[in-house]
């Protein structure tokens, strides 16, 4: 009976270190989404020009999406939907500055290293919520 309790309570501390993983990664989430939401709009705001209203819809939805990454509303759409969001976007980026040589500047690399950070951060946060959903 021992041997029981001692593994029921090795997998139930196993959990708990896997919820709080979980956590970690949600909140960073949420840090860099309001980061790349604030740099968006403020490149919006200054540096964008005749897009301007393309950035601040950018900014905006990573807003949204940061507050819906802290409510946890079907995270994993959400955070699938992130991601592809990121990589889209730095894609677009990449494309356009290659072919024009716009968005070169220190504030776009800003933003492009967040968004990359953030993908990398959707990635492990997906895998771990799959993970500990397959443990409950």
């Amino acid at each position: 009976m021992k041997k029981d309790e001692r593994k029921y309570l090795r997998q139930l501390k196993t959990n708990l270190e896997a919820l709080s993983d979980l956590k970690t990664l949600r909140w960073s989430a949420v840090v860099l989404l309001l980061i790349a939401g604030i740099i968006d709009l403020y490149y919006g705001n200054s540096f964008a020009g005749f897009y301007e209203n393309l950035w601040y819809v950018m900014g905006g939805i990573y807003v949204f999406a940061a507050l819906v990454i802290a409510s946890n509303v079907e995270p994993h759409f959400s955070q699938l939907t992130v991601f592809a969001y990121a990589v889209f976007l730095w894609s677009v980026w990449a494309t356009v500055a290659l072919e024009t040589g716009t968005g070169l500047d220190n504030v776009a690399y800003l933003d492009k290293v967040v968004e990359a950070i953030l993908a990398v951060n959707m990635l492990l946060l997906l895998r771990s919520s799959r993970v500990s959903l397959k443990t409950y």
